[in-house]
């Protein structure tokens, strides 16, 4: 097999040496040999591919971010203000004074603005660095490398877009201070399907729909660019409370291409397999954070949709890495990771809006 591997090797060397010789002129025993060291070199360190692909990844991370996840996209983008790819700053005009209206005493005494700044450290993720030994890219009938990468890139991205909607789902910058509006569900009994929550949980119901839509409605909330991202199991109890008229009206807003499955009552129907994990703690329903190491699930946890305006709610990308060392001698092969920050923040109370699973008897 390696004769093989090794004649077929040596022909395409001879031949790319005829072709290069013909177009350029080159003298073809000079061109082999150039060829043939070059390729020796590349094949035993690496030197052909690993700064292009370290680059690509980096490209590639970024352009697949809102792949599957286009619900961030509805949002304002805070990267311009991303300061040394890791904070966000933004500088905010205070409030304009009152006119006086037919004012009759001089001199008019001057006021100074207040100005404000928002300040918020992005939140870094990492893959764990992996390992592919130098006999497996010769052994392997697929390029473990490259596979090992695209699902540490695509976890990468999942994981980052959990922390998004945790962000968005306090009001303010500060964690742990004030959730975000939420209101219940109302609907008949069934059993919790949250990872690690027993009991019973109230369903979804479209009446939420229309509760919140008043509530944006009555704060002065752009009717355009409402979202609602569901979970997996809140999307079908809504489509299981429609009658075959409604559905059709549902779906005949839906734009794949776009990640919109549907629309009621003004806001575009995104869909995840799971959105937030909500907990209600002296009869207060508080986010929970499932990334944080200290995590432990909780038997009376709930799963939550999340809705809001795009203009209420921020998303901010700082620095993305590829890390690649080829040639490791302690794992006998190469070792390679990856980093991103993201994050966010709410930027408008009233245009945000949670709704956790109640818990029923």
């Amino acid at each position: 097999m390696k004769a093989v591997k090794l004649l077929s090797n040596l022909l395409f060397v001879v031949l790319a040496a005829i072709l290069v010789s013909f177009l350029f002129g080159f003298n073809p025993i000079v061109t082999f040999s150039v060829l043939a060291i070059a390729g020796a070199l590349a094949k035993g360190r690496g030197l052909a591919t690993m700064a292009v692909t370290k680059e690509i990844w980096e490209t590639d991370i970024i352009g697949n971010l809102f792949k599957d996840n286009q619900f961030a996209e509805r949002a304002v983008s805070g990267d311009q203000y991303v300061v040394a790819g890791k904070i966000v700053h933004i500088p905010t005009a205070g409030a304009p004074v009152s006119s006086l209206k037919n004012n009759t005493e001089f001199p008019i005494t001057a006021v100074k603005r207040t100005d404000n700044e928002v300040l918020y450290a992005l939140d870094n993720y990492y893959q764990p660095p992996k390992f592919v030994e130098k006999v497996e890219q010769y052994e392997l009938s697929y390029d473990k490398r490259q596979s090992i990468m695209g699902e540490d890139q695509a976890q990468l991205i999942q994981d980052a877009m959990d922390g998004l909607l945790f962000r968005w789902a306090w009001q303010g910058l500060a964690i742990g201070v004030t959730p975000c509006n939420n209101i219940p569900t109302v609907g008949a009994a069934t059993a919790a399907t949250l990872p690690g929550a027993t009991g019973n949980r109230k369903l979804f119901t479209r009446d939420v729909f229309s509760t919140i839509k008043k509530a944006m409605d009555k704060a002065n909330i752009p009717a355009n660019g409402r979202i609602a991202l569901l979970t997996a199991d809140h999307h079908q109890q809504l489509i299981d409370s429609f009658s075959d008229t409604a559905l059709t009206n549902f779906y005949r807003f839906a734009d794949i291409e776009k990640g919109i499955i549907g629309r009621f009552m003004g806001f575009d129907i995104y869909m995840r397999s799971t959105v937030q994990r909500w907990r209600l703690v002296g009869g207060v329903w508080t986010p929970v954070d499932e990334q944080d190491p200290a995590f432990a699930a909780g038997t009376g946890d709930s799963a939550a949709s999340l809705f809001w305006q795009e203009s209420c709610v921020e998303r901010a990308r700082g620095e993305v890495n590829v890390f690649d060392d080829a040639g490791r001698p302690e794992y006998y092969g190469d070792v390679f990771s990856m980093n991103m920050r993201l994050g966010g923040r709410q930027r408008r109370v009233s245009g945000v809006w949670a709704v956790p699973e109640d818990i029923s008897a």
